[in-house]
């Protein structure tokens, strides 16, 4: 598995404030299944077993392997959008064996271009996990990080954000093609610090275009980091019709 960054020294008090707010509400709020809306129960068994992690890979334009624990699709997309949009904090528990998978598929099977001089010929195969982060509006709006909470689940504690957006990462991309979302994106991330002998596995919630990824993946590269392959959650059909990982 790979070795997360450091953990956080200070945690956004309104953060966790928004979130304990959202548990609250949903215990006085009528319950119903996030994959199938089949009443009083928060995911029914069957839409549980739905969620048994298939991971796919698919290859970016850029080159870059982006392996999924789910397609994006039917009961998944109910589950990751109630989960990312909905407040429904607690399903960062069900969908956090498919983002293992992907990032253990990630780690035996992402690109191992310039690995040799990363390691130094020491054998190092470390990596670091990245999470791509969510633009400050989405972070506003929901009061916490999806793919934060997830990794949490898995014991890997994000620690100093090694990625972070841009003051030009304002501009939402729904509604637009692949290549108006890879213009808007480009130049909205950046890194932190320099990453040179750096090896980096990508986390994000949904791959739709790969726009958000091959922009970290700009951003990262631009300060030295290898960036071998991108775990998400789950993939849209139109990317998850690859190769199963």
């Amino acid at each position: 598995m790979p070795r997360p960054s450091r953990p956080r020294s200070v945690v956004l008090a309104r953060d966790a404030l928004a979130r304990a707010g959202r548990e609250a509400l949903s215990v006085v709020s009528p319950v119903s299944c996030a994959g199938c809306r089949g009443p009083d129960v928060g995911l029914c068994d069957d839409c549980r077993r739905r969620l048994v992690p298939e991971v796919v890979r698919v290859d970016l334009p850029d080159g870059l392997p982006v392996f999924a624990g789910l397609v994006y699709a039917f009961e998944a997309r109910g589950v990751v959008l109630a989960f990312k949009n909905g407040g429904r904090v607690r399903l960062a528990e069900v969908l956090a064996p498919a983002l293992a998978a992907a990032l253990e598929s990630c780690a035996r099977h992402g690109s191992h271009e310039g690995a040799s001089a990363v390691d130094g010929g020491t054998g190092d195969r470390s990596l670091l996990v990245v999470p791509v982060p969510p633009s400050r509006r989405g972070r506003r709006r929901r009061g916490y990080d999806p793919v934060d909470l997830v990794l949490r689940r898995l014991g890997l504690v994000v620690g100093t954000r090694l990625l972070v957006p841009t003051a030009r990462a304002g501009s939402g991309q729904k509604g637009r093609d692949r290549q108006q979302r890879l213009r808007g994106r480009e130049g909205s991330l950046r890194a932190t610090r320099d990453l040179a002998g750096s090896r980096v596995v990508l986390v994000d919630d949904v791959v739709t275009t790969g726009g958000t990824l091959q922009e970290a993946r700009r951003a990262l590269t631009a300060r030295g980091a290898v960036v071998v392959g991108a775990a998400c959650l789950a993939a849209t059909p139109l990317r998850s019709g690859a190769d199963r990982a």
